[in-house]
């Protein structure tokens, strides 16, 4: 005899579903055994725009995978908060601290409302275990990081600062913006330290450079936001 599914519980298994495709995709590099044990652990959280994921110097607790929204990461620099990375879907946040750190080097803040897949310390030592080929998992995610942080200290050497905040500016767009009829909308809410430090630049540089990208007609600014009117000049540039 079938059992009969109520709605509160239909809607509770029907999350639980969504929430486990998504986390499949972004674990699909996987073998189906490792796939399978990292979904059955993981913890699912969603976070409003402006929640902190963890602090800098907070105990590591585990890895993050985005799965929805954006986070940037800080780093404390002479007293000040800095942005050092902006993390969106399928990004690992915590990998590094994992083998290599006791505390957070950095804080992580949700820039909307995100969702994230949480495994922490103790669940990730029995995978390992059980399924070593997440270690390579893990090393493929520290790898791209790398290879990130190395254009962008190639760029900061022969790029000049308009070419680099140019850049920039597409790659976000690209990974967080929301084409309208107007052009490509970046809504981020970063101010122009922000980008500043996104770039390696000084923000009196960004404001600079952006009202030139503005007049002429390449970009329209409102406050924080910023649309890409002219992809193809900006692509070029």
């Amino acid at each position: 005899m079938s059992t009969l599914i109520t709605a509160p519980r239909f809607a509770e298994y029907y999350k639980r579903m969504v929430r486990a495709q998504e986390l499949s995709h972004w674990l699909s590099s996987l073998e189906p055994a490792a796939r399978e044990a990292v979904m059955a652990r993981a913890h699912m959280l969603a976070l409003p725009p402006h929640t902190k994921i963890y602090a800098q110097g907070d105990p590591v607790d585990g890895i993050y995978i985005v799965l929805e929204g954006a986070v940037k990461e800080l780093a404390a620099d002479e007293g000040c908060l800095r942005l050092v990375r902006l993390a969106g879907p399928g990004s690992v946040l915590g990998a590094g601290e994992l083998f290599s750190e006791s505390l957070q080097t950095m804080s992580a803040v949700t820039l909307r409302p995100t969702r994230l897949a949480l495994l922490r310390q103790p669940d990730l030592h029995a995978i390992f275990v059980e399924h070593p080929s997440i270690l390579l998992w893990l090393m493929r995610q520290l790898s791209a990081r790398l290879w990130k942080l190395r254009t962008a200290l190639v760029e900061t050497v022969y790029l000049e600062s308009a070419a680099r905040l140019t850049h920039k500016l597409v790659e976000v767009a690209d990974r967080f913006g929301e084409r309208t009829s107007q052009g490509v909308m970046i809504d981020l809410k970063l101010s122009r330290d922000e980008w500043a430090a996104l770039v390696g630049i000084a923000p009196e540089t960004v404001s600079r450079v952006l009202h030139d990208l503005e007049r002429r007609g390449w970009i329209a600014l409102q406050g924080r936001k910023i649309w890409l009117i002219d992809e193809e000049k900006l692509r070029v540039t």
